[in-house]
């Protein structure tokens, strides 16, 4: 299988977000489950597609200034042009920022002076230290979780996202399932009812044992400019490209102007 280079890069996803991911590879979700997390990782998905060995991950660096400075440019016209993509950037899209900490946040303090707003997307596969929690000043930590989690896992990622709220934007990254199991929904529902949530809907191939055991239902959906198959516990919520999505990685949460054109519903 093909390895990733250690060149970092900055990737417009089919949703319209721009991505700039410190790593690529995420070991610690592939020894979880070879598929990845709950054996549906899409990031996972992607790249045995591509041939590449997601079970090992590989530190990303800007190759010179020349290169951070070019990419410095595209990221700080999305600051300023919030009506044509969304005014940030994201961390942890094919990988876990939470694989190093020290080297995530050095990237970010690279982008920080371009982009302010900067999301990072993670299940804390490794804590921070008490020096680099203080760092975390003005980031938007979207501390992913889910029902399916070990329960170890759940508290462990509850811990975090409670005690950074008072050093970052705290979000919890709940991602759902319309589930027909009653502990499940359950747990659920109660992850739902934290401060500053993110409902994140799970695209759930017909294949998936979850849904060869109806531990949840899927349908197939409109998404972009095809359709997918997901479990939608609320036919409201919102599932399509990121300009228009009313949540923005949680920034809107705690910033009305970011995306002043929507309501937003705080938890």
């Amino acid at each position: 299988m093909q390895r990733y280079t250690n060149k970092i890069t900055l990737v417009k996803n089919a949703r319209g977000m721009w991505d700039l991911d410190p790593f690529k590879g995420c070991e610690y979700g592939i020894k979880s489950c070879k598929d990845g997390c709950w054996g549906i990782c899409y990031a996972a998905k992607i790249a045995r597609s591509k041939g590449f060995d997601f079970g090992k991950t590989i530190y990303r660096y800007f190759e010179n200034d020349k290169q951070l400075k070019a990419i410095g440019k595209i990221i700080s016209q999305t600051s300023i042009l919030p009506d044509i993509q969304p005014p940030f950037v994201r961390l942890g899209v094919m990988c876990d920022p939470s694989f190093d900490w020290e080297h995530t946040l050095s990237i970010v303090d690279q982008i920080k002076p371009y982009n302010p707003n900067i999301v990072i997307i993670t299940k804390h596969w490794t804590n921070f230290t008490d020096n680099q929690i203080k760092r975390l000043k003005g980031l938007y930590i979207n501390t992913s979780i889910c029902a399916l989690d070990a329960e170890a896992q759940r508290i462990k990622r509850l811990y975090w996202y409670n005690k950074l709220k008072d050093y970052c934007f705290s979000i919890l990254r709940v991602n759902t399932a319309d589930f027909n199991n009653y502990n499940l929904k359950q747990i659920q529902d109660k992850l739902l009812k934290n401060n500053n949530i993110i409902d994140n809907i799970l695209r759930i191939p017909m294949s998936n044992i979850l849904v060869k055991n109806k531990t949840l239902n899927v349908k197939k959906y409109k998404f972009l400019k095809g359709y997918t198959y997901a479990s939608k516990h609320d036919e409201t919520i919102y599932f399509g490209d990121c300009k228009s999505c009313p949540d923005q990685c949680g920034i809107s949460l705690f910033n009305q102007t970011i995306c002043q054109d929507h309501h937003i519903n705080k938890q």
